[in-house]
């Protein structure tokens, strides 16, 4: 077991680890817990549900890919987490069910306006997220800061991946409310290759057609003119997590859209692709990517120091939220992502995150905003 004030990690999946370092933390004084379980541990509900019901102390959290601990990513193991204020805990249930959405969280209005800060998880394999993000930002706005990401595993089966007073839940998003102020970073080092192209049909995160033609034809077509590799030879996903979509958004920058997989010529995304965007082919660059993620935890901890006016650092926490394609894109190189994190939150006291399907944070307009290949660093 690894451990420090703030948080603990541990290997090996076992109930009697989780329980015991969830209430070492809450005898050093913890309010709340959060969770961050690796999909290697494979947590089932029929064993942690009865526990998670019985906590004295709000809990939430989720199952992702790989986890971050520091400068490590942790393939297995599970974080357990401490917060210092008692958060509350709200549920969306559904998520897939887009005319759902709007009623459950106008009920949760006077919740919403009460938080100073919001973390959010959510099932990163639901549809409608984007619905959920827009009608979050509806009624909250700019007021309160936003992060978070999407839970999930890497095969895409859909199942229960996401850690509330509850038990474990599956399509539902997750509104933790805090009472202390984040400030986030985000950045996402994706450069513009080829484009622009018209969005002229799609459904949600279903991209079906591009310039009226079908869109996995047009992609494929500029993908393999540039990388000189056949998706005919290659898993999809293989060669698209080099070459994603970029959206071109109101403040300059791009919101980067991961496509998944391709069915029936059309283009599945993690994240919706409205129709009639302007959209362009991406692509990547390793330094570009690492030093991305460096400038996202500078600018969070700067934000933090420029509000706390130069307080002492030690007293701070970060919180990270860096994609999983990330991690599939730079390979070995993505210790050196981490490691950009960690050097620019010098004196912080405890970092710790989740590799996710999907980031969640508000835009430099303000505006909450589901992202894909990108880093969102918080410190609180």
């Amino acid at each position: 077991m690894k451990d420090d004030k703030h948080a603990c990690f541990f290997e090996g999946g076992r109930i009697a680890d989780l329980q015991a370092n969830a209430q070492c933390l809450v005898q050093a004084g913890a309010k709340s817990l959060m969770i961050l379980a690796s999909e290697a541990d494979a947590w089932q509900p029929d064993q942690v549900n009865p526990w998670l019901q019985s906590l004295s102390v709000p809990v939430f959290g989720g199952i992702f890919p790989n986890i971050i601990h520091g400068a490590q990513r942790h393939t297995s193991g599970t974080l357990v987490i401490g917060f210092s204020e008692a958060v509350e805990v709200a549920v969306v249930e559904g998520l897939s069910d887009e005319p759902g959405l709007e009623p459950q969280l106008q009920v949760l209005t006077s919740f919403l306006e009460g938080a100073t800060s919001l973390i959010t998880l959510v099932d990163g394999l639901s549809s409608n997220i984007e619905s959920f993000v827009d009608s979050l930002y509806e009624i909250l706005g700019a007021r309160a800061p936003v992060v978070g990401g999407g839970a999930g595993c890497l095969d895409f089966v859909q199942r229960p991946s996401l850690f509330c007073p509850q038990g474990m839940i599956e399509d539902a998003a997750l509104l933790v409310s805090l009472q202390s102020r984040i400030d986030s970073g985000i950045a996402h080092g994706w450069q513009k290759l080829e484009g622009p192209f018209l969005v002229t049909r799609s459904r949600a995160n279903v991209l079906e057609e591009l310039n009226f033609r079908p869109a996995f034809d047009v992609y494929r077509q500029a993908v393999e003119a540039h990388s000189g590799m056949r998706f005919s030879e290659a898993d999809f996903f293989s060669i698209s997590k080099t070459y994603p979509l970029g959206i071109e958004s109101v403040d300059g920058d791009f919101l980067v859209r991961d496509p998944i997989r391709c069915v029936d010529k059309h283009l599945v995304c993690v994240g919706e692709v409205p129709q009639n965007a302007t959209v362009y082919l991406l692509k990547g660059d390793a330094p570009l990517l690492i030093a991305s993620a460096g400038e996202a935890a500078d600018r969070a901890l700067r934000h933090r120091r420029a509000r706390m006016n130069g307080e002492d650092p030690s007293s701070y926490r970060a919180l990270a939220f860096d994609c999983i394609s990330r991690v599939l894109f730079l390979d070995d190189r993505f210790s050196a992502e981490l490691q950009a994190i960690n050097s620019a939150l010098p004196g912080v006291a405890s970092v710790v995150g989740a590799l996710t399907l999907g980031e969640i944070a508000n835009s430099k307009c303000g505006a909450i905003e589901l992202m894909n290949k990108s880093t969102v660093v918080s410190v609180y």
